[in-house]
């Protein structure tokens, strides 16, 4: 039985519990597609959980980690006869990463959907001789990222339970977040709009109904004018 979470979901690996925080549906221009799924333990660093399904529908899975290693980026441009291009950037078809030797396995396009926005995604592959350890840089937008993963078997994921995804974790919000001040800045446009707009119509010199009404508006030509004569004052 095929493995299904979303938000909120908790699962087992390696004897620790897993909670999935957000989940990336990916389109890659092969014909695959890609399940990523943000998790985080009680304690400890965040990883990802990929479920990746094939043209024929065989479905793979493997547990990866994110490196901010610029260092790595930018040795890694040192000038080789063998180099794939990534975007403006290039990397050679065979490197060393943290004590293990990858070889390039592939590039693809795709399209990312976060479920509030779309994203476009370029990505180098590699993979070991094993065949069971994985290096990909992707370039999103015009930032690069470094992951490294590991070829897991389905049944070493377990236990999975249901959940509510926390209020924080909703894609309504994160798109909120994202956009507060494009937000903000509307919002406040159309705030002044509406209160111009009432302060108009409520002003000494409208002619809305509502004034006309008023029996304290000065408004000489149908005899809304109050004279000394009508009773009030001296």
């Amino acid at each position: 039985m095929a493995i299904k979470l979303k938000t909120g979901y908790t699962f087992f690996y390696k004897n620790r519990l897993w909670r999935v925080t957000e989940v990336y549906k990916i389109k890659w221009e092969d014909g695959t597609k890609s399940e990523e799924f943000k998790v985080k333990p009680k304690s400890g660093n965040i990883n990802y959980l990929e479920i990746e399904t094939s043209k024929d529908g065989k479905k793979s899975y493997s547990f990866w980690s994110k490196h901010n290693d610029k260092s790595f980026l930018r040795k890694s441009q040192k000038l080789v006869k063998d180099f794939v291009a990534l975007g403006s950037a290039k990397f050679p078809t065979n490197l060393t990463y943290r004590g293990v030797h990858y070889t390039f396995d592939e590039k693809t396009d795709g399209i990312c959907d976060y479920g509030y926005e779309k994203e476009k995604v370029n990505a180098l592959d590699y993979i070991d001789k094993t065949k069971t350890k994985f290096l990909a840089i992707e370039l999103w937008d015009d930032e690069i990222e470094v992951s490294t993963g590991i070829l897991i078997q389905e049944n070493a994921i377990s236990k999975i339970e249901k959940g509510n995804p926390p209020l924080l974790d909703s894609p309504i919000l994160k798109f909120i977040g994202k956009y507060i001040a494009i937000i903000l800045i509307f919002g406040f446009i159309g705030l002044s709009s509406l209160l111009n707009r009432c302060s108009n119509n409520n002003s000494w010199n409208s002619d809305s109904n509502y004034n006309k009404n008023d029996s304290t508006k000065v408004y000489r030509n149908n005899n809304y004018y109050r004279s000394r004569s009508s009773g009030f004052g001296k």
